[in-house]
């Protein structure tokens, strides 16, 4: 069947729910400043742009996480591991409960030790009938057994498919949560040795920059669709340090060579029209770390995107002239 091209440039009305769950968890790795993440982005115009879109929405407020002065380090190949469990245990039981009364998550972060919990309790919800698209700079891959750093922050995904400390793979149900053949990683340019071993090893699908450098989206619209026909719903897990800090400085490890606003706009525009998202992260967003609002703009122009809307220049022009009309009646 032909692609219908037009099809990600829908505006249609989002007729499913959303709850809005921050996660401003900051303990996952060394670097500081994604605690204040989530509730910057609800002040600075994330519940602007889902009353605008007229999507219905609930905020469900922060998950408690601890400041790293409050938790014990423990083991330090893998850091305040005690605290982080107990964080994602509770993001579990939340993502969870959202799930099976058909509403949509989107998960605020906070560093990537949110998804966690974020993935556990979606796999968990819809029985095992989840596929994950982690878009990420980072593999997310390491495990107790090869981390240079011991930041946890840098294991979820390997967690997610049965790899790493028991602990962290047995996160609200024991054992895996998704299933390899349905984990697509998608934007990775920075890896560790150990991750791209796994990835060899375990054949698993990995679209790099490299490969949207030689060939565009195809690879990661390509993974997609395959992704779409063996599994019935999808968590996105986007971190933002994937784009090129040139549109997205507001992120701890913010690096040169990353995505470009036009290719992460499209892929996520392409996920929200095609794919039956039940929830996302946003992971990573420092404000402090940000320019001229450019990351948090741009993360809540992603998140219209991944519901299948837009939310980019010129429908906040039309936002924007609407608010200049009611203005002059009144």
């Amino acid at each position: 069947m032909e692609f219908d091209h037009l099809r990600v440039l829908e505006n249609k009305p989002i007729i499913t729910p959303i709850s809005l769950l921050g996660v401003p968890i900051d303990i996952g790795k060394d670097n500081e400043g994604t605690d204040t993440g989530a509730n910057y982005l609800r002040k600075n115009g994330l519940l602007g742009m889902l009353e605008f879109l007229k999507i219905s929405f609930q905020d469900l407020g922060n998950i408690p996480c601890p400041k790293r002065a409050e938790c014990e380090l423990s083991d330090k190949r893998a850091k305040f591991m005690g605290a982080i469990i107990q964080v994602a245990e509770r993001t579990a039981q939340a993502v969870h409960d959202e799930i099976k009364k058909n509403r949509v998550v989107v998960a605020l972060g906070g560093d990537h030790s949110m998804s966690f919990g974020t993935i556990a309790g979606a796999a968990a919800a819809c029985e095992g009938d989840l596929g994950v698209i982690w878009i990420d700079a980072h593999g997310d891959m390491m495990t107790y057994e090869n981390t240079r750093s011991g930041n946890i922050h840098g294991m979820p995904s390997a967690a997610a498919i049965g790899f790493g400390h028991p602990e962290l793979v047995n996160i609200f149900k024991p054992g895996v949560k998704i299933k390899k053949e349905n984990m697509i990683y998608v934007g990775l340019k920075d890896l560790d040795q150990g991750e791209v071993d796994l990835i060899r090893q375990e054949r698993l699908t990995a679209v790099t920059t490299f490969d949207i450098l030689t060939n565009g989206l195809a690879p990661a619209i390509n993974a997609i669709e395959g992704l779409n026909k063996r599994v019935k719903y999808l968590w996105v897990s986007l971190d933002l340090d994937v784009i090129d800090f040139e549109y997205a400085p507001g992120t701890p490890m913010a690096t040169p060579g990353g995505l470009t606003h036009r290719e992460i706009v499209n892929l996520c525009k392409y996920i929200g029209t095609s794919c039956p998202v039940v929830g996302m992260d946003i992971a990573e967003f420092s404000p402090r770390h940000d320019r001229d609002d450019k990351t948090s703009k741009l993360a809540i122009e992603l998140v219209a995107n991944l519901l299948g809307n837009d939310y980019g220049w010129y429908m906040r022009y039309i936002e924007s002239e609407e608010e200049r009309k009611s203005a002059l009646k009144n």
